[in-house]
């Protein structure tokens, strides 16, 4: 059998995932393009890209998740939300434009709008992944911050997926076996893995509080509640499929 071609995202809440594995690192908007024109036969995808498929063929057992706050996906503001002109998107990632969208427009009912560049000293950043640890642990206290994990939890009462190992078609037979079997070694090395850290006790709180890696029922029913909000807003585009779990 040959050796699955695997990518990932390049953050601390993947690394569990792929302990031991070789696999390439990319920010999720590169892993997304690379992954379509088959360079990996797995990719631990971001939701909205795995949702966006035709046949989206979803690894059961782990992926990233959170169940509250998340902590790596975050508004920065320097005015009270209700408040804020604008909010600047972070490119690399659509899932978290996308679930931002939602928050603001169904539950929130906050007509903020998300640009790709802004000169306004008052506008807001979203960030994600490792920058957006390191931005709170860094920040000036004059910005607040909105969690979007939080915020998702609070609303709908569901865990949050943010990336999940996502099959092509053609990869090998073995190999969703071989992540789950993976993603077991990673979560009973987060000691090991959070030693590897600049500030290992926080790499190994956020590990095992902030991030939740289980995907089962309750995660399945959050991925189906957010799918079910970007088809209600047309975020999807047409042709993409039902999750096939293996």
């Amino acid at each position: 059998m040959r050796t699955p071609r695997l990518g990932s995202v390049p953050y601390l809440n993947a690394r569990p995932l792929i302990h031991g594995l070789e696999a390439s690192l990319e920010v999720p908007a590169v892993l997304a393009r690379r992954f379509h024109v088959g360079d990996f036969d797995a990719a631990l995808l971001p939701v909205f890209e795995t949702l966006s498929l035709a046949r989206p063929r979803i690894v059961d057992g782990f992926g990233i998740g959170s169940v509250g706050p998340v902590h790596s996906v975050i508004v920065a503001h320097r005015q009270p939300l209700e408040r804020t002109p604008e909010i600047l998107r972070d490119p690399a990632s659509r899932t978290s434009v996308n679930l931002l969208k939602i928050l603001l427009s169904d539950h929130l009912r906050l007509p903020i709008p998300l640009v790709n560049h802004s000169e306004d000293p008052l506008a807001a950043r979203l960030i994600i992944g490792d920058p957006a640890i390191h931005f709170q642990k860094h920040r000036d206290p004059a910005w607040q911050i909105f969690d979007l994990g939080k915020s998702w939890f609070e609303w709908t009462g569901l865990p949050f997926v943010y990336a999940v190992w996502t099959l092509a078609d053609d990869a090998p037979p073995h190999t969703a076996d071989l992540l789950r079997q993976t993603a077991r070694a990673g979560l009973a090395a987060l000691p090991e893995i959070a030693a590897g850290e600049p500030d290992p006790p926080a790499a190994l709180h956020y590990l095992t509080r902030s991030i939740h890696h289980p995907f089962a029922l309750s995660e399945r029913e959050g991925l189906h509640a957010f799918r079910q909000c970007l088809i209600s807003q047309k975020l999807l585009p047409p042709g993409a499929g039902q999750p096939i779990y293996v």
